[in-house]
């Protein structure tokens, strides 16, 4: 008889980022805020769809990993924006939705014609692993966040014109 090891390996990564855009802060802001348009922009992204008009969007990643390591993503996360303070806001939904939890914010600054971008993210992935790969699970998921999260804000930073 062969023995399996199952469990969930949960891993937690940070990431910052700032980029400078011709576009206007109006324009940038527009853009974030439409969380459809802006979602659009994160690779690996399977499906974006509004779940309720109270902002609560679901996320379909589609699947990443090496060898027998594995990450796939279905969550869902609520947005609210502020055109008066040019944020937006993400957070999951009080009784969690899915197998992953998505933190952020954009803070858009107003830069002479153009705007300066502040993205902030905490992402909680679940991977299913056995415990004796914790150490290649972490180490592949934390890059592969940061990696996906670093392609998204040069996506929305080319869109907006890179100034």
């Amino acid at each position: 008889m062969r023995a399996t090891l199952h469990g969930v390996i949960v891993v937690d990564t940070r990431y910052e980022g700032v980029v400078d855009v011709s576009a206007s802060a109006e324009d940038a802001f527009a853009l974030l805020a439409d969380v459809g348009r802006s979602g659009a922009h994160f690779p690996a992204v399977d499906r974006l769809d509004p779940v309720d008009e109270a902002g609560r969007w679901r996320w379909k990643i589609k699947e990443r990993g090496i060898g027998p390591v594995r990450m796939r993503a279905v969550y869902d996360a609520i947005y609210v924006s502020d055109p008066t303070a040019l944020t937006v806001d993400w957070e999951p939904p009080p009784r969690g939705a899915g197998d992953m939890e998505s933190y952020g914010s954009w803070r858009v600054e107003r830069r002479g014609s153009g705007a300066r971008l502040h993205f902030t993210a905490r992402t909680v992935v679940r991977v299913p692993a056995p415990g004796i790969m914790r150490r290649m699970v972490e180490a592949f998921a934390k890059e592969e966040t940061i990696k996906l999260k670093k392609e998204y804000l040069q996506r929305i930073a080319a869109t907006l014109g890179v100034a």
